[in-house]
């Protein structure tokens, strides 16, 4: 069982893009914030997609069965991250979103199976209108100067 320490930290220095907050860190708890950030977000009548780069969702699959506004991606067992993640970009840029999830997204990254610069710049160009909740273990530097709000959660 995991004691959650959840400490803030607010970036002073963003670019001018919509809200951009990362969950990171190697205590448990990431994808159950972002689900609470969808229903939240859900609740209030706004299009949320939740976008996977790791574990399935599993037991939380009713849930997405009763909340029309979220619509959730898996990665498919025979595409390849990069597609799956420029896919996962073409949908949200649809403007019919307000919310998009890229829950594991840094992961992804730390294992290179996503370049840094793709995402950054995805992030950098994402529309003001489009809430976006980034998460992962590890956070690269890079994208600090982009968030909103960083949240870390440590094992205690």
């Amino acid at each position: 069982m995991y004691n959650n320490n959840v400490g803030q930290l607010k970036v002073l220095q963003k670019e001018a893009v919509g809200v951009i907050e990362i969950y990171y860190g190697d205590a448990k708890g990431k994808t159950r914030l972002c689900t609470g950030a969808a229903i939240s977000a859900a609740l209030k009548k706004k299009n949320v997609l939740m976008v996977s780069f790791c574990d399935d969702y599993g037991d939380d699959s009713e849930l997405f069965e009763i909340a029309p506004h979220i619509t959730r991606l898996t990665l498919p067992a025979n595409a390849g991250m990069r597609e799956y993640f420029d896919h996962a970009a073409r949908i949200a840029m649809t403007f019919r979103y307000s919310v998009l999830i890229l829950d594991g997204v840094f992961d992804s990254v730390e294992k290179r199976l996503l370049s840094i610069s793709e995402v950054y710049e995805f992030l950098s160009n994402a529309p003001d209108s489009l809430e976006i909740i980034c998460t992962g273990q590890k956070v690269q530097e890079r994208f600090l100067s982009l968030a909103d709000e960083i949240v870390e959660l440590k094992k205690g």
